[in-house]
């Protein structure tokens, strides 16, 4: 009789142990929160170390985040900027505007075609940056390098 009660007292710790009793319902999770897909650009045309005939070079983007008019305040959105053989601007300033070097597309527009390019290696760099030119943080920003022949 002492090892049944011995063996039942056993029992009843090792479920005590285990949680909560199987009639009470269990504690409810907090579902994870949605990730949030980061914001890019992509330089779809010249491709990466493409070799293109000059000395017009038709850029081509594509983005994940809304391109809208400059002017348009809408948060997470954006217009496309490109530099051309220019080095980026800080963060929190706005994109100047610098004839055949730094171009703004504020028309909406995903593609851009520079008509004067020389013959060499040059580096694109497309940036989108809201309304008032301001580049969106975290950076939305793509580079590469092509040649023009």
């Amino acid at each position: 009789m002492k090892n049944a009660l011995a063996l039942s007292f056993v029992c009843a710790l090792g479920l005590a142990a285990c949680g909560a009793p199987a009639d009470e319902p269990a504690p409810e999770e907090t579902p994870p929160a949605p990730a949030v897909a980061p914001m890019t650009v992509t330089i779809l045309e010249p491709a990466e170390g493409a070799v293109v005939t000059g000395p017009v070079v038709t850029v081509r983007l594509g983005a994940t985040v809304p391109i809208l008019p400059a002017g348009d305040l809408t948060p997470n959105t954006g217009h496309h900027h490109l530099y051309l053989d220019a080095e980026q601007t800080a963060a929190m300033v706005p994109v100047p505007s610098v004839p055949g070097s730094i171009v703004h597309m504020g028309n909406a527009a995903s593609e851009f075609r520079f008509d004067s390019v020389q013959p060499g290696t040059h580096r694109l760099i497309a940036v989108v940056a809201d309304g008032v030119h301001v580049p969106l943080q975290p950076w939305v920003v793509d580079t590469i390098t092509f040649t023009v022949r």
